[in-house]
């Protein structure tokens, strides 16, 4: 990583002031430690697709971290890497996208050759046990020649168009002797590389900007200094690289998915966005700059930068889209966010933690990283997410009544709380309160904030217990449970679209009348309290009326004439019989009751058949065809 830092067993502790720098629009970071038997000098943490965790150990070790917090070795070869230098070891693990198919995994480490060359190899996992990797199926994909021992980069991961990117650092020493940062011409130094490793030992994508340039078409980026951590928004597909500086600038370089490649970062021109060394250096708009910078300082800044990812787990939804990262020296972490406008926003979260060398991302989006000095690993979370807040509310009196009151209930979090109302209360409890919605917004002493809302009644509340009695052909009692309202509506329809129909209640039943026999209807009750409009029960309480049942047809009926121009007459039933007639779709068009003479008037309708049922006591009596002929 940083020259500076050649022992990276030496851990830098620093305790953060008391100042709160993290803003409410940002999460408050914090971590928990995660059960395993500890590491020895963990550098990277991978996953190939499930629930374990892969840790990378520097000297040349990679094992797994199970559920459980037990480990086992997955990959062993110390013998081939040189890790004598602080920056050097095995550095770096991804797991092919067709990993659970193919078994490929692909690691960066220094060799033993002179001072160390980075070699990015292909393994294959063993072909009978998941847990282990076949040591002997290396295959070398490249041989990069180191010039010192330090600035080795160190990570490779696989972007979401399925190549591979390999960041390299400028090759050592301090302010690139070389130049080879800004060198595209022999170089790959310095670069964030982009290949095809379908292909044996790998191709270059047609698509990498210098292909056909300068003989070196592998690189993707240039201009950087060493790319110790980056990693991809696994939700966007855009690029976040944490370029560790020289002696004053430490930044946060980023790259969005649409991107064709080709940005230059300007190392060493330039050191985040201060000039370094200009010499032979282009006009200043031929380079990239950051989106974030901090300065060689305790208080606000840092000396290491370790770059993280954007978090796009479902554990902590405050932090989502949020791209979380610190500084291996002084512990300081940071949020950074677009600002929605082509801008950014940037949060320094108020708790320290140093000796961090590395993020991880498990597969379900949670994040982790990793001490490099104590071999602790964290599970990143947002501090805010154990604060909760609970209700004690009174209602009303009575609808025309102020006197309701809410008593909040905050636990978790810190101390103090500070309060804000929707009424501008800013006490922990409020009273003399109407009726409807209160929302209260809680600021705790780290500044998490939390917002939640409750809903004081004025005891004028929607009808309940509905129940339906009586239920006849025709009929159906509608009752419910008084809520001492003034009056009642109770709308009905059938069952399915269409418009409800009204009827007034004086008090708590209604019975319903001319219904059509076998249909479900679907009802709700209002009241109507003093002062408050009230409220209607929840729509869609059913019932279905009683078919009708069919009896002895009378002997006497006759309906005549039958053929008939307009009015028929019906002889032979006794009164308080009920006629209804139908058209042949089974609509109701004429419905009365059986006097002495009972007439059906069906004048105006069209000429056709039509179909009459009396009926009497829901039991029906008798069916006949008439026919209307003019």
């Amino acid at each position: 990583m940083q020259n500076k830092l050649r022992n990276l067993c030496t851990v830098v502790a620093f305790s953060a002031s008391a100042m709160v720098f993290a803003q409410p629009a940002h999460p408050v970071l914090d971590v928990e430690v995660v059960p395993s038997p500890g590491f020895n000098g963990p550098v990277d943490i991978a996953n190939a697709g499930d629930d374990r965790l892969f840790i990378v150990e520097q000297d040349g070790y990679i094992r797994i971290l199970n559920t459980d917090g037990t480990s086992s070795l997955f990959l062993d070869i110390d013998s081939k890497v040189k890790s004598t230098g602080g920056e050097q070891g095995l550095l770096g693990l991804a797991f092919d996208p067709n990993y659970a198919e193919n078994g490929y995994f692909y690691v960066n480490y220094t060799n033993n050759t002179g001072t160390g060359n980075t070699v990015i190899a292909r393994y294959s996992r063993n072909a009978i046990n998941p847990n282990i990797a076949d040591v002997g199926s290396e295959v070398i994909l490249m041989n990069i020649v180191q010039p010192f021992t330090n600035h080795n980069g160190g990570n490779l991961e696989f972007g979401p168009d399925g190549y591979l990117y390999i960041g390299t650092g400028d090759g050592g020493s301090g302010g690139d002797p070389g130049n080879r940062a800004q060198d595209i011409t022999d170089q790959l130094l310095g670069k964030m590389l982009r290949i095809d490793v379908s292909t044996v030992p790998y191709s270059i994508p047609a698509s990498n900007p210098f292909v056909g340039i300068t003989g070196d078409d592998e690189i993707w980026h240039v201009g950087l200094r060493n790319p110790w951590r980056f990693s991809f928004d696994r939700e966007t597909g855009d690029l976040w690289i944490g370029d560790v500086g020289q002696g004053a600038w430490e930044e946060v370089d980023f790259q969005p998915a649409s991107s064709t490649g080709g940005e230059n970062w300007g190392w060493r021109c330039y050191e985040g966005n201060a000039t370094y060394n200009t010499a032979g250096c282009g006009a200043i708009g031929t380079y990239d700059f950051p989106v974030y910078a901090f300065n060689h300082t305790f208080g606000a800044g840092g000396f290491a930068i370790t770059g993280g990812y954007v978090y796009r787990g479902s554990q902590y939804p405050g932090m989502v889209g949020y791209y979380i990262y610190c500084d291996y020296v002084t512990g300081n972490w940071w949020t950074t966010t677009s600002d929605g406008v082509g801008g950014w926003n940037t949060a320094m979260s108020d708790f320290a933690l140093d000796g961090i060398a590395t993020f991880g991302e498990g597969n379900d989006g949670e994040i982790y990283c990793a001490s490099l000095s104590s071999g602790e690993i964290y599970h990143v979370i947002d501090a805010c997410s154990n604060i909760n807040l609970d209700f004690v509310v009174t209602d009303n009196a009575a609808p025309t009544t102020t006197n309701g009151s809410i008593n909040l209930t905050v636990t978790g979090g810190l101390v103090p709380y500070t309060y804000g109302w929707s009424t501008g209360a800013t006490t922990q409890d409020i009273s003399s309160l109407g009726s409807g919605n209160y929302s209260v917004t809680v600021t705790d002493g780290q500044g998490c904030v939390v917002t939640d809302e409750t809903f004081v009644d004025d005891n004028c509340t929607a009808a309940t217990g509905l129940v339906v009695t009586g239920v006849t052909a025709t009929t159906a009692t509608i009752d419910w449970d008084d809520v001492g309202a003034t009056s009642y509506k109770v709308a009905y329809k059938p069952a399915g679209p269409g418009t409800f129909i009204s009827v007034n209640a004086a008090t708590s039943n209604k019975t319903l009348t001319g219904l059509t026999p076998s249909t479900t209807y679907t009802y709700k009750v209002r009241n109507k309290c003093p002062g408050a409009p009230g409220n209607f029960s929840t729509n869609g309480v059913n019932f279905t009326t009683l078919p009708l049942r069919e009896g002895d047809v009378e002997p006497q009926l006759e309906i005549f004439p039958n053929p008939g121009s307009g009015v028929f007459y019906i002889d032979g039933v006794e009164a308080g019989a009920t006629v209804n007639v139908f058209d042949l779709s089974g609509k109701l068009i004429v419905t009365n009751t059986i006097s002495d003479e009972a007439i059906v008037d069906l004048t105006g309708y069209a000429d056709g058949i039509y179909l009459v049922e009396i009926s009497k006591n829901d039991i029906l009596l008798a069916k006949e065809k008439i026919i209307l002929a003019r």
